[in-house]
Order: C-alpha cells, then sequence, then structure tokens
C-alpha cells in the first residue's frame, strides 16, 4: 500500500527569526526548520552525524556548522562536507504566510 505524504503545519512565517533554527518534534523525529535571509524556508533532520542536534547550529548562507562537532553541512542537499553522511532534508513551503513541512 502506497504511504501518503503528510502535510504539517508550523505555524506563522512572520513568527520564524532569520537565521535561527526552529526545533519540530513529530513523533520520534525531530527536525530543524531555518529562514534563509533570501525568505526561504528549509528543513533538516535535527540531528549532527557526529551526535548533538543542528537546530543550534550557525547558518551561513545555505551552510550549517556545528561548532560542537567542527561539522558543515549542506541544509539544502543534506551533504556533510569532508565526510560520505547525507542527512536527511524535508520539502517546506509557505501558502498563506504559513510555513508547512511536507513528510512523504
Amino acid at each position: 500500500m502506497p504511504v501518503q505524504a503528510v502535510k504539517i503545519n508550523l505555524g506563522r512565517a512572520r513568527d520564524f527569526r532569520e537565521g535561527t533554527g526552529k526545533k519540530v518534534d513529530l513523533l520520534k523525529l525531530s527536525i530543524a526548520v531555518f529562514l534563509l535571509s533570501d525568505g526561504t524556508f528549509l528543513a533538516i533532520h535535527n540531528r549532527c552525524p557526529r551526535g548533538g542536534e543542528l537546530v543550534n547550529a550557525v547558518l551561513i548562507k545555505e551552510h550549517l556548522f556545528c561548532q560542537y562537532h567542527d561539522c558543515e553541512i549542506h541544509l539544502s542537499s543534506g551533504k556533510v562536507q569532508n565526510g560520505r553522511e547525507l542527512i536527511e532534508t524535508f520539502p517546506v513551503e509557505v501558502e498563506e504566510g504559513f510555513v508547512y513541512l511536507t513528510l512523504e
């Protein structure tokens, strides 16, 4: 049986702060959502491959820097620089002023 995508309302876009991550916990899944300087929202699994949460990472353009593990992650692709790891990313869209995350 095919799995149907679920669209989750994360709140008003105006309540997000540029450059600061927002943690969203959905059952056993933790997701970090970021608002970029160009108004784009991106979401990634909230787990550094070396341990810890990414929601507190430093955001520069589309790159997250985990200051605890000296780890750089491309936010839109989930690719870890200088590593083979790939962190799951999630589609995010804004509709009528609200931010929605899609889980497939």
